[in-house]
């Protein structure tokens, strides 16, 4: 199979020759195609070139450029072909596009001044929308416009810096995203190559003072987790959001929080719709993080999972390894066993975040104190704490540092008598508040029915709510009375 190329013949003025360069390029061709009969064709065949018209080949005035690639593709099956035209290189609309998708081979383009003068009049771009021109030195996936713009990069020196292009661009477009490289052939004319975004990364070799024209995406964005680093990529670029710009880690701090318990709110109200909304909020978390951090270079989301994925591979040693385990409690041993030799620690209690909420901070501290072998025999032993504490408690005043202080002993007592017990005293209390806030409101419903103000009824009434309250609670649950 043969070559093709685009060759534009200038006419100099008077009876000056063509110019040898170009003569010697449609030398080298089998074929020799002109738009018509003309000056053109005429000194062509005056050179004893292998002229052929568009006539002589079935292709009419009329003829869509998908029909001359299509002959063009034909006639070079049995050798190269020039596709000549007067001036500069002037044809049809869709040619060199289509060449370019429908040939295995690169498209020489010759003779012109830049490849940015091929790229923008012969690829059929659409000068009416946006075209980015940005330097490859220059490029970076925070500064990439949208991908629905022309994107033309200039300055692709070497295959180096081509594979940087690629891999920048590997954010934001899919890998079989098509692109377009034009570079400077040795003849003074220029090559185009297609390939794709995935390819461009992995390029061997690019001529130099080569150009990439990458075409606006006709396709949804591709979602999932890749789209949504970029979008929050995008966000952080500068003109993107101002109040995701001004964001760190530390504003951020306590978004994170926020959202991790509205997730466990959904998971709590089993809401499938809810506790999608909620962990894409929590993700989102994750992803901000991590672009603050590949923007101050100290690490970057890929970081993030490869991290968890050499975590969960180190302590699941009975999946992934060949530990043998019997049940779930020798899971929880091992897993306790291998972080203890992950971090360097200087006590037995290290590790446990003081940032968490008081009643699992404490179920934490608990744990690992227990687990070091400070623990009480049974579960009398902390009763009889729990009973030590009430009457400490008792003993203090009101509104006092030491009323303070044993309360908190009472709490943290409670708190291994629910250890002791197998029960989670984070659970627990949030169970217990959940059911406060329901009979709490159905009283106030029920002063409604009766046309009354809450706040206005008697000890005694607001009892008689609670009650009522209670026994609607268990009815509904077809349990007895608590």
């Amino acid at each position: 199979m043969g070559s093709i190329a685009i060759v534009g013949v200038s006419f100099p003025e008077g009876s000056e020759p063509l110019d040898q360069v170009v003569v010697e390029r449609l030398g080298r061709a089998r074929t020799v195609v002109v738009p018509a009969a003309g000056p053109l064709a005429d000194a062509l065949l005056a050179l004893g070139l292998p002229v052929l018209m568009y006539g002589d080949l079935g292709i009419a005035g009329e003829t869509p450029g998908s029909a001359i690639v299509d002959v063009l593709l034909k006639l070079s099956q049995d050798g190269d072909v020039v596709l000549a035209a007067g001036g500069y290189p002037f044809i049809p609309e869709g040619v060199i596009a289509g060449l370019l998708a429908r040939s295995d081979a690169s498209l020489e383009v010759f003779p012109v001044f830049s490849p940015l003068q091929v790229l923008m009049l012969a690829l059929d771009i659409d000068l009416t929308a946006d075209v980015d021109i940005v330097d490859a030195g220059a490029l970076s996936a925070a500064g990439l416009g949208g991908r629905d713009a022309h994107l033309i990069v200039t300055g692709v020196d070497n295959a180096a810096v081509a594979r940087s292009v690629g891999a920048v661009l590997g954010g934001s477009y899919a890998p079989e995203h098509t692109a377009i490289i034009a570079g400077c052939s040795a003849n003074g004319g220029f090559d185009l190559e297609r390939t794709t975004v995935g390819e461009l990364a992995s390029v061997k070799r690019v001529h130099r003072r080569s150009t990439v024209y990458v075409h606006p995406t006709q396709i949804e964005p591709p979602g999932g987790f890749p789209e949504l680093v970029r979008i929050v990529r995008r966000l952080r670029a500068p003109g993107g959001c101002p109040w995701d710009r001004e964001q760190t880690h530390a504003t951020l701090g306590k978004n994170l929080i926020e959202e991790a318990y509205e997730a466990l709110a959904a998971i709590e109200h089993g809401d499938d719709a809810e506790m999608t909304d909620e962990l894409g909020d929590v993700l989102l978390q994750v992803v901000m993080h991590a672009q603050i951090g590949a923007e101050e270079g100290t690490f970057t989301i890929d970081d993030v999972a490869d991290t968890i994925s050499a975590k969960l591979r180190r302590r699941h040693p009975h999946v992934f390894g060949d530990v043998t385990v019997k049940d779930t409690d020798e899971v929880l041993r091992n897993w306790d066993a291998i972080k203890r030799t992950e971090v360097e620690r200087t006590s037995l209690i290290d590790g446990v975040a003081h940032t968490l909420p008081a009643l699992m901070y404490a179920q934490k501290l608990s744990r690992k104190a227990a687990g070091a072998g400070f623990e009480w025999e049974d579960i009398d032993g902390v009763w009889a704490k729990v009973y030590e504490e009430i009457d400490e408690l008792r003993a203090t005043s009101p509104k006092t540092p030491e009323a303070a202080d044993e309360l908190g002993d009472l709490l943290f007592t409670v708190v291994n008598l629910a250890r002791k017990m197998g029960i989670d005293a984070e659970e627990a209390l949030r169970g217990t508040s959940a059911k406060f806030e329901r009979r709490f409101k159905d009283m106030e419903s029920q002063a409604a029915d009766n046309g009354a103000a809450f706040s206005e009824l008697g000890k005694d009434e607001m009892e008689r709510l609670w009650d009522s309250a209670k026994r609607r609670e268990a009815a509904e649950r077809g349990d007895e009375q608590r």
